[in-house]
């Protein structure tokens, strides 16, 4: 093994993250690769209907004040930078990477564009080939809401990214690639590792998996001990110092809030992986059951331990589907008697509902700081003198007629219901619905391209 350590920056953790955060990173910290997730399920949903109504929208906008603010310092220190942003549209999305090349007057960077991973347009052929498209979670057929369809995305691997690296790319533009992609495609493609040395790609998924998440590794959401975190306004993010085999340090950029032990640490590696010993991922399946974390240092923690088996023959695809509208409405009863005022007025919309013929498949009543994160499991409060009571009403309709209904049934309220009431009259915007449909698609369908421009 050599001496040779390859340092990764988990730059970004969703859609939305802070951007201070990375540019810190990048100007502080000794790093090679900044690496950027901006994608969860629901944002595909979102960046599809974006593209949907402008064939130049479609990927992450945050992508663009991310590298404005890093891309110099990056290209100063030599840094490259890999990240999914490009979503729905990684093509637009590396298009306008160029443009602001341009006006920070960067000339000869090479963004790479990785995709591959957007099989809507080819739905219908691959089930006329045989792919059921079955749901994971519910055994139902595609077919069953094939007309909703608004994107089909696959979970693809890391081959595009090494080979954007191999053509030299200072970006690398992806689509929907797995968040550990981002992180084994430039330890393949520094370290030379074959495809298939299960030991290290498994190895380094642990490894992967610590930081993919920012903030997490280093004391944000941290459960254990989260009053003693100190620094949360100017959290640092989470650093790999990798070598060949694949073990780590995880630190974090110099300077900053947070802290990196094996409290924070363990709680992100528990993070989202269902079985230990099979965590599966487009690349690799990795083995979490034999992990090792040591402190050797402030903010310095060693993992080791991971291991690696054959990656899964399918890969997992992303679907989004049209399910029908929201109809919500919020008010506030105060004292006296606010919570009997509150139970009044659901009562009184609910018969006003039922009296327009409203139709929906579910619904829930929220009271904000006493059960709208466990319902029924908590009983109704013992204090007669509660000062006020939040309520939300929220259904699933199948159309927007029906959940426009929410809120012209609520506005009586106003002055036919119990008294002290407010914020009726405050009308919310009509949401659409976007339903997750998660399958499987034999790997051999999905070939990745990758694009390289420059300035």
């Amino acid at each position: 093994m050599t001496d040779k350590v390859v340092r990764l920056g988990a730059g970004m953790a969703f859609w939305g993250d802070r951007v201070q955060p990375a540019a810190d990173m990048v100007e502080r910290a000794d790093i090679d690769y900044l690496c950027c997730d901006h994608l969860a399920e629901l944002t595909m949903s979102i960046l599809a209907k974006q593209r949907a109504k402008n064939p130049d929208a479609g990927y992450t906008r945050d992508l663009i004040d991310l590298l404005r603010g890093v891309l110099p310092a990056a290209v100063r220190k030599g840094v490259k930078v890999i990240s999914n942003a490009g979503g729905a549209n990684p093509r637009a999305a590396g298009e306008r990477v160029l443009e602001l090349a341009k006006e920070l007057g960067l000339s000869g960077l090479r963004v790479a564009v990785v995709t591959g991973d957007d099989i809507e347009a080819d739905i219908d052929r691959l089930m006329a080939d045989g792919v059921s498209f079955t749901n994971l979670d519910t055994g139902a057929e595609l077919v069953t809401v094939r007309e909703r369809l608004t994107h089909a995305a696959v979970y693809t691997g890391c081959e595009g990214i090494v080979e954007a690296l191999r053509l030299g790319a200072d970006v690398v533009i992806c689509g929907r690639v797995t968040d550990i992609a981002l992180y084994l495609g430039p330890l393949i493609h520094e370290f030379g590792w074959a495809t298939d040395d299960w030991q290290r790609l498994g190895m380094a998924t642990v490894v992967a998996h610590a930081i993919e998440c920012g903030g997490q590794a280093t004391g944000g959401l941290y459960a254990a001990d989260w009053e003693g975190v100190d620094g949360l306004e100017d959290l640092g993010y989470p650093i790999a110092e990798v070598r060949e085999d694949g073990t780590a340090i995880l630190t974090k950029t110099p300077g900053t809030g947070g802290r990196v032990d094996i409290g924070t640490v363990s709680e992100q590696l528990v993070y989202e992986i269902l079985d230990p010993g099979n965590y599966l991922t487009a690349d690799v399946t990795a083995d979490f059951t034999q992990v090792r974390l040591e402190e050797i240092g402030p903010d310095r923690v060693l993992i080791t331990g991971g291991t690696g088996k054959p990656r899964p023959e399918t890969l997992k695809v992303n679907m989004g589907y049209r399910a029908g509208f929201v109809g919500e409405i919020t008010f506030t009863y105060s004292w006296p008697d606010a919570w009997a005022k509150s139970q009044r007025g659901i009562e009184f919309l609910r018969r006003r509902l039922a009296a327009a013929d409203f139709r929906y498949s579910d619904e829930i009543v929220e009271y904000l700081g006493h059960t709208s994160m466990f319902q029924d499991r908590v009983p109704p409060p013992t204090d007669p003198d509660l000062p006020e009571v939040v309520v939300r009403y929220a259904a699933r309709c199948p159309d927007a007629e029906q959940a426009r209904k929410v809120f012209t049934e609520s506005v009586p309220l106003y002055n036919n219901g119990p008294a002290g009431v407010a914020g009726v009259g405050t009308r919310p915007p009509l949401k659409e619905l976007y339903a997750i449909w998660s399958s499987l698609i034999p790997r051999e369908h999905v070939v990745q391209s990758v694009e390289l421009l420059e300035v």
